[in-house]
């Protein structure tokens, strides 16, 4: 599996994109969780292995299938991406696309809400794709929102038992982190 450079990742990005505006708020979100997903990875780094250069291309391409799903079919960004990823000889990255919806659907999640999806786990397995999930829900938009706000929103769209795996994957990272801000 190649790696690419930084270049040749917005190079992709602007490959897929549907017109400038699509590629523009798809590259302003990616470098903010970019931006945060490498803080968040130098830190886990200090105690646990990181590959630096995954998340930083990694949390990238993590939107590439925004180009082909739209509004309605949002939900299948990530699968898509992936396929994109995979297509272009870029599988490595390919898993953290899929799995960086919300933290994670699961083939029950796929069951119950009756999703357009394959039916398995998305669930982000590697270090490095649960820091790009977990800033990939700090960031609205561009703007780095709080721990909080991402509890509330899932709260509103999924209910109590997935904001519990939001909780979750908040305290893996803190613990990753050797931080105590658990909830």
């Amino acid at each position: 599996m190649r790696d690419i450079t930084e270049k040749e990742a917005v190079e992709l990005l602007r490959k897929y994109s549907t017109d400038d505006e699509s590629f523009n708020k798809v590259l302003n979100h990616s470098r903010a969780v970019q931006k945060l997903a490498l803080e968040i990875a130098e830190e886990v780094k200090k105690n646990h292995d990181v590959d630096i250069n995954l998340v930083k291309i990694g949390s990238l391409l993590h939107d590439i299938g925004r180009f082909k799903c739209y509004k309605e079919n949002s939900i299948r960004h990530g699968v898509v991406g992936g396929e994109i990823l995979i297509k272009e000889g870029l599988k490595k990255y390919a898993r953290i696309a899929e799995t960086h919806i919300g933290v994670g659907i699961t083939k029950k999640d796929i069951e119950k809400q009756g999703l357009d999806l394959p039916l398995k786990d998305f669930v982000p397995e590697t270090t490095e794709e649960k820091i790009i999930t977990y800033a990939d829900n700090l960031i609205f938009g561009s703007r780095v929102g709080t721990i909080k706000e991402v509890i509330e929103r899932y709260r509103k769209e999924l209910g109590e038992e997935y904001v519990e795996r939001v909780k979750k994957s908040h305290n893996e990272i803190e613990k990753l982190r050797k931080r105590n801000n658990f909830l």
